[in-house]
């Protein structure tokens, strides 16, 4: 045993003694740029053999000027802060909204009776069919657009609180019960929220992207944002603007998600 015991506990290739400080994350930065350059290779590569039909993919080495075009007519600004508009009141109310009835369903057997098969017929309709609707009782406008982001947003953070709730160990009730704190209310703030916490926060986290994704193609049918200018854009066969604002929004998210991972780190900070 005393000499099979340390081939058991060799440290992985990557912890090794002779590795320098920052290793790790130099090769993963070095495999992450790797990937990315063979990918605008693969561009690059596509747009001479003419993989796509001619004129509709841009130069990859052609996007920093556009960007800067698109700076300077005074479009990109206005697009980001319109479309940020309707996300944040979409997101915040989509996510209010799924978290409240998600928690109610999952912790009141009536309710959650209530409201099962209206659920079940409401959950398969995507957030775009409501866009008729959004349009008849919002016309044109940011509440609109909100309203079909909200939906979207609703049903991430629905199914990730009622599944985190239904997901709690029984025993933590038991042992609230037998300290006194048998109420809902007091439950509900001593061992639901923070036994949830996890699973909740990871449900808005995805509903942040999936806004994201109910938002552009919301715009899309003429609510002004990034996605109004991308339409724009593709009808005037500026295809290299729709690849600028498609990384636009890629940014955008990646700040959205990277603010929020911070807040989540902090919030869960006692998990191990």
């Amino acid at each position: 045993m005393s000499q099979t015991a340390p081939a058991l506990a060799a440290p992985a290739p990557q912890a090794r003694k002779g590795a320098p400080p920052g290793f790790a994350a130099a090769r993963r930065a070095a495999y992450g740029i790797g990937g990315l350059a063979l990918f605008i290779a693969i561009w690059k590569a596509a747009l001479i053999w003419q993989w796509a039909p001619a004129g509709t993919l841009p130069d990859p080495f052609e996007l920093p000027a556009t960007l800067v075009q698109e700076w300077q007519s005074g479009r990109l600004l206005p697009a980001i802060g319109s479309s940020l508009v309707h996300y944040f009141w979409g997101l915040a109310a989509g996510t209010a909204l799924g978290f409240g009835v998600g928690l109610a369903a999952a912790t009141l057997p009536r309710f959650d009776l209530a409201q099962a098969y209206l659920a079940r017929i409401l959950r398969p309709i995507p957030p775009l069919a409501w866009v008729v609707f959004a349009i008849a009782w919002f016309k044109v406008s940011h509440a609109g657009a909100a309203f079909v982001i909200a939906i979207g947003v609703f049903w991430v953070n629905y199914f990730a609180t009622y599944s985190a709730v239904r997901n709690v160990d029984p025993r933590y009730y038991e042992l609230a019960r037998a300290f006194g704190h048998g109420g809902y209310l007091a439950r509900a703030l001593g061992v639901t929220l923070p036994a949830i916490a996890p699973g909740a926060l990871s449900g808005v986290r995805t509903g942040i992207g999936q806004a994201w994704m109910t938002l552009i193609a919301a715009e899309l049918l003429g609510v002004p944002g990034m996605g109004q200018e991308m339409n724009a854009a593709a009808g005037v066969g500026a295809y290299d603007a729709v690849v600028v604002y498609m990384l636009i929004i890629s940014l955008v998210y990646t700040l959205c998600d990277l603010a929020f991972s911070t807040f989540e780190r902090k919030v869960l900070q006692w998990r191990p």
